[in-house]
């Protein structure tokens, strides 16, 4: 699949990656669009470090592709929309009401930050059943 990379501080490029494995409570989505925002070009600039190859984007709408065998609220074909942030909800920063800062600081803002983004033809959506939404 392709995806828009940061090849490094400063550098953007396009880039051909396999296609997303979903995890047992993971969904992959193929994208209909995607939203630039302000913290990507912040990231691209050095604003949280280096970053190699990774995939840009935090925002984006699209179709379930695969479910993993223990998600239940989607299937492949239907339309969703995910947040910029996808905590691990068992987290207890997530727990406590602050989703964004799952695992660590700034641990809940994992697309183009911890992990790949939504700038790609698909992207994987950890915990599917809190993380995404059905779109009408």
């Amino acid at each position: 699949m392709k995806a828009f990379v940061m090849k490094e501080i400063g550098k953007v490029a396009f880039l051909e990656k396999p296609i997303p494995e979903a995890g047992p409570n993971d969904a992959i989505v193929k994208t209909t669009a995607a939203l630039v925002c302000t913290s990507d070009l912040h990231t691209v600039n050095g604003a949280i470090g280096q970053r190699k190859d990774l995939t840009l984007g935090h925002e984006a709408t699209g179709i379930v592709y695969k479910v993993g065998s223990q998600v239940k609220l989607f299937k492949p074909g239907d339309r969703v929309s995910v947040g910029a942030i996808t905590p691990d909800w068992g987290d207890i920063a997530s727990q406590a009401g602050y989703p964004s800062q799952s695992g660590q600081a700034l641990g809940g803002w994992k697309f183009s930050n911890t992990k790949d983004g939504v700038f790609a033809e698909y992207f994987h959506v950890n915990e599917a059943d809190a993380n995404l939404a059905k779109d009408s």
